[in-house]
C-alpha cells in the first residue's frame, strides 16, 4: 500500500500572479512588513529598500489627496503654505510614514490630528476650531478603507463618528461658500453623524436625540433587544433604526452565519 509523502517533503505550491500582487500590496501598505525589510522570498534586501521608498511615496500621495478633499473649506481661508495637504511634505510627517498602515483608522486619526494641530493657530475666529473638527471627521471618512470585521452583534462602523458642535455647521459651510462667515451668526448646538458605506459613499447627517441614543448604546456586545431596552423603545423600532443607520454605513449588522 502506498503512503503519502510527509509534509516536509511536499514541495511548496508556486506563487500565482495574484499571490505576488497581493504580497507586493501588503508590503507597500503594512508597516510591520517594511520594518522586517522583507516580504517572504519576494524581495531581496535592496528591493525591500526600494519598495519601502515607494510605499512612502504612495502614502504621501494617498494622504495628500484625502487632506486636500477633507480640509477644502479651511484651505480657502489660509495661505497656501498652511493648507492641510502641505503637511505631507514636512519632516514631522516622516513619523507617520514610519508606522503607516495605508487606509487604517489609526493612521487616519494620526494624520487628521496633525492637520488640525497645524491649522488651529492660523486663525482666531470663534468657529475656526469647530470647522477644523468637522473637516477632520470628514477626512477620516475619506482616508479609512479598512474592511469591516465580521460581527455577532450590531457594532459601529469602523470610521463612524458623532460630532457635537456649538455652531450650526451646515449653515456655516454655506456661508463660507459665499465668503460671508460671521463669528456669531451660526451659534447653535448640533450633532452630526459622519459615516462611510463599504462602497465608499460618505454621509454627514444631523442626528436627533433618539438616533444618537441608539448609537451610544451600541457596544459590540449587545443584541438588538438589549439596545432597545437600553434606549426604551420596542425591538421592532430598534431594528428599524439600526437598519437605517446601516444604510449609511454607520452601523454594521451581524452577518448571516451568526
Amino acid at each position: 500500500m502506498s503512503t503519502l509523502p510527509s509534509a516536509s517533503r511536499v514541495p511548496p505550491s508556486p506563487l500565482t500572479d495574484r499571490d505576488v500582487q497581493d504580497d507586493v500590496i501588503r508590503f507597500l501598505t503594512d508597516a510591520d512588513l517594511r520594518v522586517q525589510a522583507s516580504c517572504g522570498e519576494l524581495f531581496t534586501q535592496a528591493d525591500s529598500e526600494r519598495a519601502g521608498r515607494f510605499s512612502r511615496f504612495l502614502a504621501r500621495r494617498y494622504y495628500r489627496d484625502r487632506l486636500y478633499r477633507g480640509f477644502r473649506y479651511s484651505a480657502a481661508l489660509v495661505p497656501e503654505s498652511h493648507r492641510a495637504d502641505q503637511i505631507v511634505d514636512e519632516p514631522r510627517f516622516d513619523s507617520v510614514l514610519a508606522e503607516c498602515d495605508l487606509g487604517s483608522l489609526c493612521t487616519a486619526q494620526a494624520v487628521g490630528g496633525m492637520a488640525v494641530a497645524s491649522l488651529k493657530p492660523v486663525r482666531q475666529d470663534l468657529w475656526w476650531r469647530e470647522l477644523l473638527e468637522y473637516e477632520r471627521a470628514f477626512f477620516i471618512q475619506l482616508a479609512v478603507s479598512e474592511p469591516e470585521a465580521r460581527c455577532a452583534f450590531p457594532q459601529k462602523g469602523r470610521s463612524t463618528l458623532v460630532g457635537a458642535f456649538s455652531f450650526r455647521i451646515p449653515e456655516l459651510l454655506e456661508s463660507l461658500r459665499s465668503r460671508e462667515a460671521s463669528s456669531e451668526s451660526f451659534q447653535g448646538k448640533i450633532a452630526l453623524l459622519f459615516s462611510r458605506t463599504p462602497h465608499g459613499k460618505i454621509y454627514v447627517a444631523e442626528l436627533d436625540r433618539a438616533m444618537r441614543s441608539i448609537l451610544e448604546s451600541i457596544d459590540g456586545a449587545s443584541t438588538v433587544d438589549d439596545i432597545a431596552q437600553s434606549v426604551g423603545i420596542s425591538p421592532e423600532e430598534a431594528r428599524h433604526s439600526l437598519s437605517r443607520l446601516a444604510e449609511f454605513g454607520a452601523v454594521v449588522m451581524p452577518t448571516a452565519d451568526h
